[in-house]
């Protein structure tokens, strides 16, 4: 299998012509031989969280005035939020260390950035058991009561996402090798900043590389195109 891209950016080629995805950065939640599912982060819509969910009144403070719903991609699925709260829902990464379907041993991680360490410790019995999140791009929740609190917690960078973009066992890999999608690294600014600027920013993130790979033979000395 190619190279798993959990946890990575794809950004829509220029030269992508399927309307659905035209500019769009998605996020890939998850891939495997079984296929892909990611979460475009660049496609707001004109509808509001608040507008579907009663505030639970055991929640304190104000909604939070960007709780604008993205389109995620173009298959139906639940509402999600994509945040940096670390602890609510689940860390967004790629999968290391043994392949899925082997057993974890101690201190084997399941997601990058997320180390699960059982120690025996002489005063302890029954052991002990540490956890360090350490710095996932980001984490994800479906949890209706996650929801609505991430709607109260200002602090937070959230984005709230309907629907999702899905692809079957090889057709992502095939897209990549087609030239469709550019890959590059999330970051806190793409993920969850000004989706009129989003894909630019990811295009510049990506480099020498990227531009060079758009344009083969170019000399990019431009540094505003660095």
């Amino acid at each position: 299998m190619p190279e798993n891209l959990s946890g990575r950016l794809l950004i829509a080629s220029p030269y992508l012509g399927d309307g659905n995805f035209l500019r769009s950065v998605i996020f890939i939640i998850r891939h495997d031989p079984e296929g892909a599912f990611g979460l475009a982060v660049n496609r707001p819509t004109d509808k509001r969280f608040r507008e579907l969910v009663e505030l639970s009144t055991s929640v304190g403070g104000e909604p939070r005035d960007d709780d604008f719903i993205y389109r995620g991609g173009p298959v139906e699925g639940p509402l999600l939020a994509l945040h940096d709260l670390a602890g609510i829902g689940d860390p967004c990464g790629p999968i290391t260390g043994a392949a899925p379907s082997d057993p974890l041993g101690p201190g084997e991680s399941i997601t990058e950035g997320v180390k699960f360490t059982i120690e025996n410790h002489p005063a302890d019995p029954f052991g002990s058991m540490s956890i360090d999140f350490g710095n996932p791009p980001a984490w994800i929740t479906g949890d209706d009561d996650h929801l609505r609190i991430l709607l109260q917690r200002r602090d937070a960078k959230v984005r709230y996402i309907a629907h999702y973009s899905g692809w079957g066992p090889g057709q992502l890999d095939e897209e990549l090798r087609m030239g469709g999608w550019l890959v590059g690294k999330p970051s806190s600014e793409i993920l969850f900043g000004d989706p009129n600027k989003v894909w630019e920013l990811a295009v510049h993130q990506c480099g020498h590389d990227v531009l060079n790979s758009m344009a083969p033979g170019v000399h990019f000395g431009d540094p505003n195109l660095n």
